[in-house]
């Protein structure tokens, strides 16, 4: 999601000078990001394979691993993301001037394959490819948004720097312009996730599923509330107080970090769950 978001953000919305700046900033996070990515999806396929065999010694066995891979769903889009992934370290060869695109290409790809497991491929036919599309729709909207949070927050302590101040505030405007297209896509694509995989509102207080689920709405709600105070009203604030309103934004943005965290969070737990 960092990968996707920050790369997105930077090749398509930030002025090319500021990009490569804050780019270079990042480095660091987006290498331990890649190796993250491909270390766990090498480990999923050990994980499954003893869940799906008869535990840990089963893990290894090169028999079961294979029929894991060419006779289950689980192994199928394991092989897809593996692809995901060896694309993803791929864009680190890419020449630095088209390493931004590369990678949120690469990145945008391996984040979409999560659509391929999970409730995401309980339904079958035509209603099941729209949940799968619907699923990567949501990812990567939601991956955009929290992603890009980070190299905005970067962003906004270059306004203060007189030579970056033009292309800090463009970058900004252009990140608050696509951030209301995102916001509404990721609402969007979570409503009808729950009511394809639940079939209506989280209600049951007595389903661990629904529990998190609900606790994820309410923290995506409090998401889009920060936003929406960072953009009308700590935004209009720069031009009466422009370092109380900077210190204001950098702190939403923070919280919206932390509380995007508290999501994935949420979700790698009840993404596991019985639906009921």
């Amino acid at each position: 999601m960092l990968l996707w978001g920050a790369s997105a953000y930077l090749s398509a919305l930030v002025p090319r000078h500021l990009s490569q700046v804050i780019g270079r900033r990042l480095q660091s996070f987006s290498v331990v990001a890649a190796a993250v990515a491909v270390a766990t999806t090498a480990a999923t396929l050990l994980i499954e394979t003893a869940v799906i065999g008869e535990g840990w010694g089963d893990a290894l066995d090169p028999a079961i691993i294979r029929d894991v891979l060419l006779s289950t769903s689980v192994g199928q889009a394991w092989q897809v993301q593996a692809v995901a992934a060896l694309i993803l370290m791929a864009m680190f060869a890419v020449p630095t001037n088209a390493r931004q695109g590369a990678t949120a290409l690469g990145s945008g790809f391996f984040l979409s394959s999560i659509a391929l497991t999970g409730h995401a491929v309980m339904l079958e036919g035509g209603l099941g490819v729209a949940e799968r599309v619907n699923d990567a729709v949501h990812v990567l909207c939601g991956g955009a948004w929290l992603g890009a949070l980070v190299p905005f927050f970067f962003i906004l302590r270059r306004l203060g720097r007189e030579e970056d101040r033009r292309e800090a505030g463009l970058a900004l405007m252009r990140f608050s312009t696509a951030g209301h297209l995102v916001v509404v896509l990721v609402v969007a694509s979570g409503v009808i996730n729950t009511i394809l995989t639940l079939g209506s509102w989280p209600a049951d207080w007595s389903s661990p599923y629904q529990a998190l689920l609900a606790s994820k709405i309410g923290m995506v709600t409090l998401m889009v509330g920060l936003a929406t105070v960072n953009r009308y009203a700590f935004v209009p604030w720069i031009a009466r107080n422009r370092s109380g309103g900077l210190r204001a934004i950098k702190l939403g943005t923070v919280t919206e970090i932390v509380l995007g965290l508290a999501v994935v969070g949420l979700v790698s737990v009840f993404g596991i769950l019985d639906p009921t």
